[in-house]
């Protein structure tokens, strides 16, 4: 490949500066991540274009003959050229970048692009532990892209695991990069925790938004002669999930609904929710996970929810599932518990 570029009629900026720095001459296999809306301009880039995206929402506005299953060595074997929206974590970014150096052809050109906002040196030097070379390109609309060739192939260190003490008998918990809170326990999840033990003693539970499924993990063990549900939106999550409840018969679904559980099925969901997509902060998704519950909920069914202490959940489980009180409160977070009308 050479060093032209094009000028591609996107409409993000992001989208548009990762386009426009790809060399001119068609790519062999392209490989674009957590991009959607780059779909159509990679096809008219390459012979063959592979698309992953981490998030199933995002996953879905892709053709699904185009849908990677994984990034394993098969499916990143002959990527010449790959396109990434820069993800918020850089532990995301070390495990993509392990990944295609590892696999990826030995002339692999990745161009990674983002919102200068966003962006950071810290970048740069994740990126330079797996290609000899990094570069950044001049900025558009307040967007540039990263720009990495050269790649270092190593072993795959990802996923990563970690015992934590603090759970009752241990836990070893799984993470990817992308995973939130990266195999720690973080404080909201460890506020609820400690009310675990006074959820309610049922036959069906629900940890929705598992992360790296330590909640889902210790329902199972508080009851063992129960089903225990896990979902995420995020690939990230759900496969954290699943390493890290192995051998608790915990189910684990990546989606972005409820869709497949029936309606009352559920008897006690529990709920860390996100209040931001990527780098936006967003409350919809986090409300729609409240209305999505209520419906697989059964009457008397209990939604514990922990949350930073200035969102106004409150009130919006109050409307959308039942009376909800306070049960916790520390410096920085709310447990409450709501019951379905």
């Amino acid at each position: 490949m050479d060093d032209a570029t094009t000028r591609p009629d996107t409409t993000d900026p992001v989208d548009r500066v990762i386009a426009a720095q790809s060399p001119a001459d068609r790519a062999g296999h392209l490989l674009v991540l957590d991009a959607p809306h780059l779909v159509d301009e990679a096809l008219a880039h390459a012979t063959r274009v592979s698309v992953w995206c981490d998030d199933i929402r995002d996953r879905e506005l892709v053709p699904p003959e185009l849908l990677a299953d994984s990034l394993d060595a098969a499916t990143l074997a002959g990527v010449d050229l790959a396109w990434l929206r820069m993800p918020h974590s850089l532990g995301a970014l070390d495990e993509y970048a392990e990944l295609l150096a590892a696999h990826a052809d030995p002339g692999l050109f990745l161009i990674a692009g983002g919102r200068d906002k966003h962006l950071s040196r810290s970048m740069n030097d994740t990126l330079a532990r797996h290609f000899t070379t990094v570069r950044a390109s001049l900025g558009q609309q307040k967007s540039r892209a990263l720009m990495a060739f050269g790649p270092v192939p190593a072993p795959v260190t990802w996923p990563r695991s970690r015992h934590i003490d603090r759970l009752t008998e241990g836990l070893d918990v799984w993470w990817h990069g992308a995973t939130f809170a990266s195999g720690r326990l973080d404080d909201a999840t460890g506020l609820l925790v400690r009310h675990l033990d006074r959820v309610a003693d049922a036959d069906t539970y629900l940890d929705l938004g598992s992360g790296s499924g330590i909640l889902a993990t210790l329902l199972a063990r508080l009851h063992p002669d129960a089903a225990v549900h896990a979902v995420d939106a995020g690939w990230a999550a759900a496969d954290a999930t699943r390493l890290t409840s192995a051998g608790t018969g915990v189910r684990t679904t990546w989606a972005s609904d409820l869709s497949f559980l029936a309606p009352g099925s559920v008897d006690v969901v529990v709920c860390n929710p996100p209040f931001h997509r990527g780098t936006a902060k967003d409350s919809d998704p986090a409300i729609g996970m409240f209305a999505d519950a209520a419906r697989v909920l059964g009457p008397g069914g209990e939604f514990w929810c922990v949350f930073n202490s200035h969102l106004p959940w409150k009130a919006h489980l109050s409307r959308l599932i039942g009376s909800t009180r306070l049960v916790a409160q520390d410096r920085h977070y709310t447990v409450t518990r709501s019951v379905r009308r």
